[in-house]
């Protein structure tokens, strides 16, 4: 009787197990925002995130993120501030040396990843990297954006193309011109639209950068992507060597043809934006951030794009520029780590791919573009591919005084004609080597 009644009770036993068991396995079968329920989250409190992000598509997936995130009630909530992307850099390097940054921060990786970190002014994130690294498309790119010393110290989050120009097909087509291909073919056009009384190129350069990128799109085809990082990190190549000054004459003869918008020298990138979409000038060359505000903003025409012209001579001409652009990483001095760190975990999901993606970003979360986002950014993602390599925005690979410094300034004086080819070559190499 005894025995019999040993194995009734473990009969019960087992069943209630069984009973139990998808109980037990509940967790693995919730969404990324039950997860986030307050029983999941190891901390509580509110986390200051601060980005770049104040308008297009990177405004509104942003938001989304954040609104998300709060919606789910789990005791944490984000406090978002944007910062314009003209005064980022500096605000966030006053506040990473001050001790004073936000819990979650945003930024452009490489160069300043290795010098946040030397400072110890970033968490070492490496754990969660490899908890994550296999859902994320590039990751070899991505930790090249956060490895210092071999350790990570940020999440890479979206990628950006830079080898495209921008065009308006109703001017191409009232003036008889066919989409470049080739450079001859885009001088050629230019030429066109010159005598016609057309505007060729929109461009706003008062601020270095959008001078700079074209400088880089000559740069790939000129000396390679390798030849580039040699340069950079001083191994057998200079910034005075020949590949690098003929670029810079490149950059330079956009404004001796008369090519540029008059204020071009003088007018920052929003305005030379509202010059191209406004129907004033026939190309505007940019990242594939443009693109991405599209939905949100949709333009008065049909934008075409079309691939960087190559020089018939390129001995580079299979390379390009385009890299993973924005970063995520939680400082040493934040005020709520353990919370940014719950937040941070949760933006390496599915679910947050989903929703940076379908905002128009080039998320690197495994399946977020190809599955939502707009077919012109995934158009532009297809490429990515193709290249046989790519060089990251130039300035995010050399120190703050080289880059955002030479660099900048160098790029706008040659299109006033302040500085020759030879003089901005050197300009850069001698500034990268007092700062080694």
């Amino acid at each position: 009787m005894l025995n019999r009644r040993r194995h009734h009770v473990s009969v019960l036993l087992l069943g209630a197990i069984a009973l139990l068991l998808p109980l037990l396995a509940a967790p693995a079968q919730l969404s990324a925002a039950q997860e986030a329920s307050p029983e999941a989250v190891q901390a509580s409190g509110e986390v200051s995130l601060w980005t770049e992000f104040t308008q297009g598509g990177e405004g509104a997936g942003i938001e989304e993120l954040v609104e998300t995130w709060n919606a789910m009630g789990n005791g944490i909530t984000v406090s978002h501030r944007p910062i314009g992307n003209e005064e980022f850099f500096t605000v966030i390097r006053t506040a990473l040396a001050g001790g004073e940054p936000p819990d979650l921060l945003q930024y452009e990786g490489y160069q300043q990843t290795r010098d946040f970190a030397a400072a110890e002014q970033l968490t070492d994130l490496t754990d969660l990297w490899e908890t994550a690294r296999d859902g994320f498309l590039l990751s070899e790119a991505g930790e090249r954006a956060c490895t210092y010393e071999g350790r990570i110290y940020c999440i890479p989050y979206t990628y950006h193309t830079g080898f495209q120009i921008y065009y308006n097909p109703e001017i191409l087509e009232a003036n008889g011109i066919e989409v470049p291909q080739t450079w001859d073919e885009f001088t050629a056009a230019m030429d066109t639209l010159k005598a016609a009384g057309v505007t060729p190129i929109a461009l706003g350069a008062i601020d270095g950068w959008p001078a700079e990128h074209w400088w880089m799109a000559f740069l790939v085809q000129r000396c390679g992507v390798e030849t580039i990082y040699d340069a950079i990190e001083q191994d057998g190549a200079a910034f005075t060597d020949d590949c690098f000054v003929q670029a810079a004459a490149d950059l330079q003869a956009l404004a001796q043809n008369g090519y540029l918008s008059p204020g071009a020298t003088g007018e920052d990138y929003p305005t030379a934006q509202a010059v191209f979409l406004s129907g004033q000038a026939a190309f505007f060359q940019t990242g594939s951030w443009f693109a991405s505000g599209w939905e949100q903003t949709p333009p008065s025409f049909d934008v075409g794009i079309m691939p960087f012209p190559r020089f018939a001579d390129a001995e580079f001409g299979e390379d390009v520029t385009g890299a993973v652009t924005h970063v995520f990483a939680i400082p040493t001095g934040a005020q709520n780590p353990e919370a940014a760190m719950d937040v941070l975990e949760w933006m390496t999901t599915e679910e947050a791919g989903a929703i940076w993606a379908r905002n128009g970003n080039m998320s690197l979360i495994d399946g977020a573009v190809e599955g939502n986002a707009p077919e012109v950014i995934q158009e532009l993602w297809a490429t990515v591919g193709d290249a046989n390599a790519a060089l990251p925005w130039i300035e995010n690979e050399l120190p703050p005084g080289v880059g955002e410094d030479r660099v900048y300034s160098g790029s706008v004086a040659l299109l006033t004609g302040e500085m020759t080819p030879e003089q901005f070559g050197q300009s850069i190499q001698e500034a990268l080597e007092a700062s080694a």
